[in-house]
C-alpha cells in the first residue's frame, strides 16, 4: 500500500515541525511549506492526499485563498484539506467557520491548538474514501 502524503502549510515553524515529526511517526510521508504560494507549488510537485492548511499567514486570509485554488486545479482537485487555524479567536469571529463548496472548499475546519490525537483521528477520517 502506498504511503499517504500530507502537506502542512503554516507559517508557524514550531507547529509545522512538531506535527511533521508526529505524522512521520505514524507512517505518513510529510512535506512542508511556510506560506500559501510555496504551499501551492509544493502541492503541485508532490500531489498530497491531504493538505493541513493554516489561514493567517502572509495575510489574514491567505489560507482561504489557497483553499479555493486547490479544487480548481485538475491535478489537485482530489486533495483533501483540513483547515487548522486560530482565525476564529484571533479575529473574534462570532460564528464558526464551516466548509462550503464555494467559499471554503475544505473537508474540515479545526481550531488551534489541536491535540495530537485529534489531529491523527481527523486525518484518518479524511483519508476514508468518499461514499
Amino acid at each position: 500500500m502506498r504511503q499517504q502524503k500530507i502537506l502542512i502549510v503554516d507559517d508557524d515553524v514550531s507547529f509545522v515541525e512538531s506535527n511533521k515529526d508526529l505524522l512521520e511517526a505514524f507512517g505518513y510521508e510529510v512535506h512542508t511549506a511556510y506560506d500559501g504560494q510555496s504551499g501551492l507549488e509544493m502541492a503541485h510537485k508532490v500531489r498530497p492526499d491531504i493538505m493541513i492548511l493554516d489561514v493567517m499567514m502572509a495575510s489574514e486570509t491567505e489560507g482561504f485563498e489557497v483553499a479555493r485554488k486547490v479544487p480548481e486545479s485538475p491535478d489537485l482537485k482530489d486533495t483533501r484539506i483540513l483547515l487548522v487555524t486560530g482565525v476564529t479567536h484571533a479575529l473574534n469571529l462570532s460564528f464558526p467557520l464551516q466548509p462550503d463548496k464555494t467559499w471554503l472548499p475544505v473537508d474540515r475546519v479545526l481550531e488551534k491548538p489541536i491535540p495530537p490525537d485529534r489531529l491523527i483521528a481527523e486525518l484518518e477520517r479524511a483519508m476514508k474514501p468518499i461514499s
